[in-house]
């Protein structure tokens, strides 16, 4: 069709699953989206509806049959892996009938692509906007900027978000969805954000120019380091050995920013 593009087009524009693209288009969430012969089209100019903001997650929060549906896939995909998982199985720990799941989910597959985009949405939802981070890049110290540039998640996401981190590193050999989360959201999109707030930091004259994309690199690594760590061991003595880590690499990374002498820093700064 002419100026449209087909779900699966616009699913790699956006970044997202086709999966999820057809969902927002059978709710009518995608101006000028139309099915023709049992596929959905797209007007090439329809603005993303997939948006990165802090209230992304709500178009998750399912209800019902469905959440259990949703909830229980994580845990068995979390458990004993993908492959080994059927829609029997996901029915059976649910309590419902296998042909009950198509109420809902039109595949073992969406129900991994929908845990997927989940799972982007909220962990971008877990940082702190640019706005956000304006207070403390006015008036913080360099070892309070650092410390925000963190991934706190709502208390409801905890465990889920632990969980689907580990189905997307089992997976990540085989699946190139899951190598593509890895690479573009952990790692790509990470420095860039943190580069977003120290351009941020320069343009409001907090800091002097410097080179931000390596000082970017190494706090996201930081970042990607605690991550890491509290999906491997999230109790509570792993974890108070992991913020005595991210203090000393903190400190090293505040030190190191001091002696590029590119922020204008201040006495706490100096102290350190």
């Amino acid at each position: 069709m002419y100026n449209y593009k087909t779900a699966n087009e616009k699913a790699l524009e956006w970044h997202v699953s086709s999966q999820h693209v057809k969902y927002l288009c059978r709710g009518g969430k995608i101006k000028g989206a139309v099915k023709r012969a049992g596929a959905w089209f797209i007007p090439d100019d329809a603005p993303n509806p997939v948006q990165y903001t802090k209230s992304c997650s709500k178009g998750f929060r399912f209800v019902g049959t469905k959440n259990k549906i949703f909830n229980s896939a994580i845990e068995l995909f979390m458990l004993k892996g993908y492959n080994d998982v059927s829609l029997k199985d996901i029915a059976d720990h649910v309590g419902i009938k296998q042909s009950s799941i198509y109420n809902h989910f039109e595949s073992k597959l969406e129900i991994l692509d929908t845990i997927y985009d989940f799972y982007c949405h909220c962990y971008l939802e877990g940082r702190p906007s640019l706005e956000e981070m304006e207070p403390v890049l006015q008036n913080g110290s360099l070892m309070d900027i650092i410390r925000r540039i963190r991934y706190d998640f709502k208390e409801e996401y905890e465990q889920k978000m632990s969980d689907i981190s580990n189905i997307i590193f089992q997976r990540i050999a085989i699946d190139e969805r899951a190598r593509k989360i890895s690479k573009s959201l952990l790692i790509d999109e990470g420095v860039k954000y943190v580069e977003q707030v120290f351009e941020r930091g320069i343009e409001i004259g907090r800091f002097a120019p410097f080179d931000i994309h390596a000082v970017a690199v190494f706090i996201n690594s930081v970042r990607i380091f605690t991550f890491y760590h509290w999906i491997v061991d999230p109790s509570p003595d792993s974890m108070k050995n992991l913020l005595d880590d991210e203090q000393a690499l903190y400190q090293y990374a505040t030190k190191f920013l001091t002696d590029l002498k590119a922020p204008v820093i201040n006495d706490q700064d100096k102290q350190l």
